[in-house]
């Protein structure tokens, strides 16, 4: 299955990597609980990246509690100057100290040769209840998922992702009677070259919004949202860039539909696209541009209610045009 066409990833690549080569590593957010009793360091060492993992999840007390996830270890393959190695290694499993007594599920799957793991979505609380998918990878952003479905429907969805260019090579997971939390870490994996200007924009953006922290717009203010563009003349320049916003309860909700008006604003300063949406419904609300210049851009949104109704900014997302 292809990922969405909303893509996430970031810039700050230069070159293939090989088992020798000299680079900056990076770390996801942690996503899960704060909880566990120990770390559990699951590394697939020197020039090798995550492919792949097997995983298992289930309740700990027949008919009660939540369905978690409560085991899990990644496959792991060797690329030198981008090319994999023929065989595939293991890293270490992280294990939950209670047994898993009901509702067990069971998933494993691992991305095609050429690929590695750039991200692993999953629903998380004070737990991590659901491992839902890896999203692989090429040198070239070629994408596709890798679904395992394992642990239950509880928590929120979230992704423990690499910027762009970068790759997983060792998760540490928090771990007590199931597993906590996990984090990612990263490594160069690609070119600069070949990082399309949607996955420039999306992995720079910030405040990154979502449904659980959506970014409030008052009545009649401003919110900018800045990004980055290093190298406007890589892959799809050309965007359709915008948010998903609605009004807050507060402020009627669907009985008080938002008003709001989106500007692209260029590293110069300039409003260079606009356009303005009344009820607009959960769609992406934005303008078309084609990115022409590096450096520090802004998507402005202005909250067109004068008297009630605050903003509240869902999802910033850009796709080609």
């Amino acid at each position: 299955m292809t990922f969405p066409t909303t893509v996430r990833a970031v810039l700050l690549i230069t070159s293939l990597v090989s088992s020798t080569s000299s680079f900056t590593m990076s770390e996801t957010a942690r996503v899960g609980g704060s909880g566990g009793r120990r770390t559990v360091t699951m590394d697939c060492g020197t020039g090798a990246y995550i492919v792949g993992a097997t995983a298992t999840g289930g309740k700990e007390t027949p008919l009660l509690g939540f369905s978690l996830l409560h085991t899990v270890k990644f496959t792991c393959r060797a690329f030198t100057n981008g090319v994999p190695a023929t065989t595939t290694t293991h890293t270490a499993e992280a294990v939950g100290d209670k047994p898993v007594a009901d509702d067990f599920t069971r998933g494993w799957g691992d991305c095609p040769s050429t690929h590695v793991v750039f991200a692993v979505q999953v629903n998380a609380g004070f737990y991590i209840d659901r491992l839902t998918n890896l999203i692989c990878t090429t040198p070239s952003q070629a994408q596709t998922d890798v679904w395992l479905n394992v642990g239950g429907s509880s928590g929120t969805r979230a992704f423990m992702e690499c910027p762009a260019g970068e790759a997983l090579y060792k998760v540490e997971a928090r771990v007590g009677d199931a597993i906590d939390s996990l984090k990612g870490f990263c490594r160069p994996f690609g070119s600069l070259s070949t990082v399309s200007v949607p996955s420039q924009i999306s992995s720079t953006v910030s405040p990154k919004p979502s449904p659980a922290s959506p970014v409030a717009v008052p009545v009649n203010s401003t919110k900018s949202f800045s990004f980055a563009v290093s190298n406007y003349q890589s892959a799809t320049a050309s965007v359709l860039i915008g948010v998903t916003a609605e009004t807050d309860l507060l402020g009627g909700a669907v009985m008080n539909p938002p008003q709001f008006k989106v500007e692209l604003i260029n590293p110069s300063g300039s409003v260079v696209a606009s356009k303005s949406f009344n009820n607009p419904g959960p769609t992406i609300c934005g303008v078309t541009f084609r990115i022409n210049a590096n450096g520090a851009w802004k998507l402005r949104i202005t909250n067109l209610k004068t008297t009630i109704g605050t903003l509240n900014v869902r999802s910033f997302d850009v796709t080609s045009s």
